[in-house]
């Protein structure tokens, strides 16, 4: 009896050691796998980089001479077939990234709908008032953004913010609209990508200044850096939407970056800065384009853009070293604005 007892734990310990082992010899296939993916760059035997890998014979090969590099790969994707997102969704085992645009970052277990009708359950699965603030607040952040056309990472970003003002307790006392059009504004600015205070106040339901204030109160409380705004950013933007051609879009670029300093100094608005640079790139090119239209897609008034095309004219004939009498043919409100 007792002799076997000891045989059949001798088995079950050589079955578990063998058991070890298979799974060791799996894992060195896995990693080799992504070894000879990684490494395997070009043939052997031809020095072709026309590697490919050949899911159904499980089979590495050149495809200009056919040596088969490697065999019996293992694949390490799913056993189950889906032929649309439906199927998928019911197969898949492992939930989405973790993204801080949800309130929970997408890390919550979901319960199904019988669970949720229990009356034991109701009062653990509901949610409290902050959460439920947090939630509209990234749903604010995610309906703004895709009416002003930005990418996930603004959203992302902006998220971001919004979970630091709520550590510091910041979001106290202000609207969520106002709170998450500031924080757009600054990711903007962050990123680089050319979005106005305007541009942000159509899609918000708050007003202009109720915004610059957030905005500037955030700055200084968070301690938020953001670099200057650069003109050149926005005429791309601008002159594909009056239907420019590239020579005077080109042009509007080339006047900005030679007006950098002065434009620094005297603290123009960078909207306003490109839609001069445009119009005057208009004016020298010869395409006409009324300054309503320009002003409007800037976001500025016909009156700022003047002034500001005015100065930048002065500017260019300063720099050229050149006589208004040589722009006559350019425009008679070109040689009114310097004259």
């Amino acid at each position: 009896m007792y002799l076997k007892r000891r045989g059949k734990e001798r088995e079950l310990f050589e079955l578990a050691v063998r058991l070890l082992e298979l799974k060791a010899e799996h894992f060195f296939l896995e990693v080799m796998i992504i070894i000879m993916n990684n490494r395997i760059r070009k043939c052997p035997e031809c020095g072709s980089k026309s590697i490919v890998t050949d899911p159904k014979h499980a089979e590495l090969y050149c495809a200009d001479c056919g040596m088969i590099i490697a065999e019996n790969l293992v694949d390490l994707g799913p056993e189950w077939r889906a032929f649309d997102a439906e199927q998928a969704s019911k197969k898949v085992r492992t939930g989405p990234a973790m993204t801080y645009r949800v309130h929970n970052k997408g890390l919550s277990t979901p319960t199904p709908i019988s669970l949720l009708r229990t009356k034991r359950l109701r009062g653990i699965i509901t949610r409290d008032s902050s959460e439920q603030t947090f939630s509209f607040a990234l749903g604010e952040i995610d309906r703004m953004a895709c009416a002003l056309n930005l990418p996930n990472d603004i959203k992302e970003a902006t998220s971001v913010i919004y979970r630091k003002a709520a550590k510091q307790k910041l979001i106290k006392g202000r609207s969520i609209e106002e709170l998450v059009s500031a924080m757009l504004y600054i990711t903007c600015r962050q990123f680089g990508v050319p979005r106005t205070l305007k541009e942000i106040t159509e899609v918000s339901r708050m007003p202009l200044k109720k915004i610059r204030r957030t905005y500037l109160a955030l700055l200084k409380k968070m301690e938020i850096k953001v670099a200057p705004v650069d003109p050149v950013r926005y005429i791309p933007r601008f002159c594909s939407e009056l239907g420019l051609s590239d020579a005077t879009r080109e042009k509007a670029i080339v006047m900005i970056q030679e007006v950098k300093e002065m434009i620094a100094a005297k603290g123009w608005a960078p909207a306003a800065t490109a839609a001069a640079a445009i119009y005057l790139a208009t004016t020298l090119s010869g395409e006409s384009v009324a300054t309503k239209e320009i002003a409007k897609v800037a976001g500025t008034t016909p009156i700022t853009l003047q002034n500001r095309y005015k100065e930048l004219a002065r500017f260019k004939l300063k720099t050229d070293n050149l006589s208004p009498h040589l722009y006559k043919g350019k425009g008679k409100s070109f040689v009114m604005a310097i004259i």
